[in-house]
């Protein structure tokens, strides 16, 4: 080997490193703080099972997916740990790899750029450090894209069932795999017709890759999903949500004035790599167009909820990302030029999410558990804790979670809009989502029986998770004016 492509792979091998090595050690960080209300969710529905099969059978929730409630079913109950985010982080570290390794197809390049752009995505970072059921969802997805491209080369029936059994661990994390299956299973015929498979062997081999998630997923269907509960939250459309998710997948930041520049950008990769991959006559463009655009917009075919978030779009955005390292590394070959944009493209990815990362370091999702301890220290010499909020399930049930586990046997209220009493509760809590700036509705307020509240503290949440928490106390009333 010469001594300059050696200290160029010395270099790489260094570069790949380090790069790992901060992905790996901000996802555990991000995991070190309090569980948000969806976790505590996920947490108290697993509580009421009667075995680890009532996960399917018993728990029709669209909070309860599947492969992480059984995950925190065979850890028992630990109150606010986060112990239960080992799973997504596990998850998180094999989809770095994974996307090397996918990206490694092509060339060192565009692997380095698809274990950069998944190593540092904020989303991909988030969710691999919270207890649900995306980050194994995408870790599924990359691995049976990458199986499908060795099934691609070399058919063969080990690679088939390990196909299928990837697929169903797919499905067990999220139903949105879904969307990874339907855009395969087109591009997996036409692959094969381009083969020359006959129609008989193509119908063999489909069969043996699809039978049985497709299986699976009716068997789910029956058991679960057709009795699902919708938990609820703020109604968004498909095009808001996954015009958002085109933002993000650049980085943001949160705030909607921006997010055309960042969507922009990941449209115009999109764009970019579609039109490299037909002018190389490569048929990939069939499945990533599939997976990132067609099977995500039509997601209201197949359900009828106003919940678009950016989370179920991640398949499309998990791709996005490995399509847009495909661009780079084609980027970076086109000359000194190529590689100045690239340099460009990355840090500005990088700084861009890096500035939500800080936020979800600095702000975790909410900080309850702190918001909570405030109050207790701080109210007034009485023997019950009064509290009310402006939207009673969320306050009162992420409430009621952080003082049973923190404050064993201290008595507290919550007062309902249709219990409000006329004296009014000491604390009241207002809360805004997470995709919106974390600004207060106001300094003071009055409620219905002039009791005047003043603004006190507020608990920020990292983009995309968690709630912003705002706290008002009771500084007089009416009949003391």
């Amino acid at each position: 080997m010469r001594p300059q492509h050696a200290s160029k792979t010395l270099f790489y091998g260094v570069a790949c490193t380090l790069v790992v090595a901060a992905a790996v050690l901000v996802r555990v960080t991000a995991a070190f703080n309090d569980l948000w209300m969806d976790e505590i969710w996920s947490l108290e529905l697993v509580r009421e099972l009667h075995s680890a099969l009532g996960v399917f059978t018993q728990t029709h929730h669209d909070n309860n997916h599947y492969l992480n409630s059984l995950f925190i079913y065979f850890l028992g109950q630990h109150g606010n740990w986060p112990g239960y985010r080992i799973l997504a982080e596990v998850a998180g570290f094999g989809t770095i790899v994974l996307a090397w390794l996918i990206g490694a197809r092509q060339d060192k390049g565009t692997a380095f750029f698809s274990m950069l752009l998944a190593s540092f995505s904020y989303v991909l970072i988030l969710y691999s450090s919270e207890a649900r059921g995306y980050a194994p969802l995408i870790f599924f997805c990359f691995l049976c894209f990458l199986i499908l491209h060795s099934f691609f080369e070399n058919p063969r029936w080990q690679l088939a069932g390990l196909f299928s059994l990837s697929a169903i661990l797919g499905f067990t994390s999220h139903l949105t795999f879904l969307i990874f299956l339907a855009a395969s299973l087109i591009w997996f015929w036409v692959r094969l017709l381009r083969k020359k498979f006959s129609i008989p062997s193509i119908a063999g081999w489909t069969a043996a890759c699809y039978a049985a998630p497709l299986t699976y997923l009716i068997t789910l269907y029956l058991v679960d999903v057709r009795h699902l509960q919708i938990g609820g939250g703020t109604p968004i459309t498909v095009l808001d949500g996954y015009g958002a998710t085109l933002a993000w997948a650049f980085g943001g930041p949160n705030a909607s004035r921006w997010q055309w520049f960042t969507g922009a950008i990941s449209v115009l990769g999109l764009v970019a790599g579609l039109v490299l991959l037909i002018r190389d006559r490569s048929d990939e463009w069939i499945f990533f167009l599939g997976a990132v655009v067609v099977m995500p917009l039509a997601m209201p075919l197949f359900e009828h909820g106003t919940l678009h978030y950016i989370r179920y779009f991640i398949v499309a955005l998990g791709f996005l990302l490995l399509f847009l390292g495909r661009v780079l590394g084609w980027l970076f070959n086109f000359g000194r030029s190529g590689k100045i944009v690239t340099g460009l493209v990355c840090s500005l990815f990088v700084v861009l999410n890096g500035s939500a990362v800080v936020s979800l370091l600095k702000y975790g999702r909410s900080h309850i558990a702190e918001a909570v301890n405030f109050m207790a220290q701080n109210t007034n010499e009485q023997s019950v804790v009064s509290f009310g909020g402006e939207q009673d399930f969320r306050i009162q049930f992420v409430l009621a979670i952080y003082w049973r586990e923190m404050m064993d046997d201290k008595p507290a209220a919550y007062y309902d809009h249709d219990h409000w009493p006329a004296e009014g509760p000491e604390w009241v809590i207002f809360h805004k989502e997470s995709f919106t700036l974390p600004l207060p509705p106001g300094k003071r307020f009055t409620d219905k029986f002039g009791n005047w509240f003043e603004l006190v503290r507020t608990f920020p949440t990292a983009p995309l998770s968690g709630v912003h928490w705002f706290i008002y106390r009771k500084i007089g009333s009416a009949n003391n004016s």
